[in-house]
């Protein structure tokens, strides 16, 4: 990824989305459904609960470039 910069509005979203990935991932951890349900509900109102969902489920950060050496054969 080197040579690639960010603007400070991808940035921010990143830094974002992966916050309140780890929170919600932390606060299932912790059985804590109820405050869990409202962090994503907020995440919902701030258009981000997309993007938190495919953070937790794939890791994959918005903006996130991918190098020839993460896909697997016959996939380039």
């Amino acid at each position: 990824m080197s040579g690639h910069h960010y603007t400070t509005a991808e940035f921010a979203l990143q830094q974002k989305v992966e916050f309140f990935s780890n929170l919600l991932f932390q606060l299932e951890e912790a059985r804590l459904t109820h405050i869990c349900q409202v962090v994503f509900l907020f995440c919902e109102y701030e258009n981000i609960g997309y993007l938190v969902l495919r953070y937790l489920n794939t890791g994959a950060l918005p903006f996130e470039e991918f190098s020839e050496d993460w896909l697997s054969d016959g996939e380039a």
